[in-house]
């Protein structure tokens, strides 16, 4: 895809999302996506990083996944996961309409429960799925983030009450560097020094 597709594609699919969430009444049936700036900043993560495996917690219709993926080069693995059926379903077919589904393998199920069944590491993790759960799959999104690696958390701001654990587990852990971009709703940046 040259730059205008991508942009086009991005938009398009931004837009999408947010017609989807002002129709949706119930807050499971939203797409809830990152803004627009919080992709490029994660791409420019990925690309500082030269991220290779790239683990997101937290599909929904693909957006997130897809500014991963066409930030960085076609050698890069994405792995995404989702619970909802329909989102996987959304998801899927924006990676097809892209040509972006060999690079981006959508599991299907419950986070908690794969990740603790996943033993590769990754160079970039970003976690933006249900809020209650940050702390539960903590321990091993941190064993699954090779060293130097860096974990993103989305949210961060819109509802830092909410990510109280998770600011508390990171602040004073001299194993990580912390960062809190004020970028679209808040990112939580941990660095992973050894």
């Amino acid at each position: 895809m040259n730059d205008i597709d991508i942009e086009s594609f991005l938009n398009e699919l931004y837009m999408k999302g947010q017609i989807n969430d002002s129709k949706s009444i119930n807050k499971i049936d939203k797409y809830l996506n990152i803004t627009p700036d919080t992709g490029k900043f994660l791409g420019l993560l990925a690309q500082i990083t030269s991220a290779e495996r790239i683990l997101e917690v937290g599909t929904s219709n693909g957006y997130s996944a897809a500014w991963l993926a066409l930030c960085t080069d076609e050698a890069v693995q994405i792995t995404t996961i989702e619970n909802d059926s329909k989102k996987v379903s959304a998801a899927r077919e924006n990676f097809l309409s892209t040509g972006l589904v060999d690079r981006i393998k959508i599991i299907e199920g419950d986070a908690p429960m794969i990740l603790s069944e996943m033993n590769k590491s990754f160079d970039l993790v970003f976690v933006d799925m249900d809020r209650k759960l940050y702390l539960d799959i903590l321990e091993d999104v941190i064993r699954l983030t090779r060293t130097k690696g860096i974990i993103v958390f989305d949210n961060a701001v819109s509802h830092k009450e909410e990510m109280t654990g998770v600011f508390n587990y990171f602040n004073g852990n001299s194993q990580f560097h912390t960062y809190l971009a004020p970028i679209g709703k808040g990112e939580f940046v941990a660095l992973k020094k050894w």
